[in-house]
């Protein structure tokens, strides 16, 4: 005679495990930048009748947010090159970042460009893994000196407007004052 207490506990055990199994979320990995970050290059004219601008690399970039009302904490130097890469504020529509030349003169800010973007934020739906993020549309970029006798920056270009999580986007070229 067969024992059906046996096999019914441990047909039980089995439907048991198995609830539990189909129970567990399987949660996929976000494989995709949820930052959405500027590019921005800067370039210059080699001489004063050049038509073609060349990358300028800038000896140590400083980039300094501007937040009101908080002690700045997010100090962002490059080594020597011509691209970087920046964040705008998804609390505001406006972003100032204060930008010098030399890591050791970010302290003073004696000599330091101040530019400030203008832009519009757009709430984008990444996937269901990664959930939302903001992109920006750049409406306009503003730069102000604090050595009027030595700027940094001579203008501004906006090439992309569109921020968003491509990194291989440039949005920005920044013309160095030709007496840098």
């Amino acid at each position: 005679m067969i024992d059906l207490s046996r096999y019914t506990g441990i047909c039980l055990l089995a439907l048991t495990v198995i609830g539990w199994l189909s129970c567990t979320q399987q949660r996929q990995p976000c494989l995709t930048p949820k930052i959405a970050t500027l590019s921005i290059e800067t370039i210059h004219f080699p001489t004063d009748t050049s038509t073609t601008p060349v990358d300028t690399a800038i000896p140590a970039a400083t980039f300094i947010p501007v937040v009101p009302g908080k002690d700045t904490q997010l100090v962002t130097t490059y080594p020597q090159q011509a691209t970087f890469t920046l964040s705008l504020s998804p609390d505001s529509t406006i972003c100032q970042w204060i930008f010098t030349t030399d890591s050791i003169q970010y302290v003073h800010l004696y000599h330091s460009d101040t530019l400030t973007f203008y832009y519009q934020r757009n709430l984008q739906f990444l996937s269901n893994a990664c959930g939302y993020t903001y992109f920006y549309t750049l409406d306009s970029v503003h730069h102000a000196t604090s050595s009027p006798s030595y700027p940094i920056i001579d203008s501004i270009h906006i090439i992309n407007t569109s921020v968003t999580n491509n990194v291989n986007t440039k949005h920005l070229q920044i013309y160095i004052h030709p007496d840098f």
